[in-house]
């Protein structure tokens, strides 16, 4: 699974695994070094998700600039899976 990620967006994804409830630092690291299963990119997937369902939308349902970042993390985070 190839994932390319900007420095940006790891550093997005880093915050966001640190945040989770439980560490899940350990996911970013296995993504980076291209050792991760479908199972984890999942994991991944719903922190991303759930970040921008608490804060990356307006009260209008669009996505804010942020909502817009994350957006572009789980393209990549998924981009991995597509090919």
């Amino acid at each position: 699974m190839s994932t390319s990620l900007t420095n940006d967006q790891f550093r997005l994804l880093l915050g966001i695994c640190r945040s989770a409830g439980s560490p899940k630092l350990y996911l970013a690291e296995k993504l980076m070094n291209e050792k991760i299963s479908s199972n984890e990119i999942d994991e991944l997937c719903e922190l991303i998700s759930n970040e921008f369902m608490m804060n990356g939308i307006q009260e209008s349902y669009e996505p804010n600039a942020y909502g817009r970042e994350l957006e572009k993390l789980l393209d990549a985070v998924n981009r991995g899976r597509l090919h």
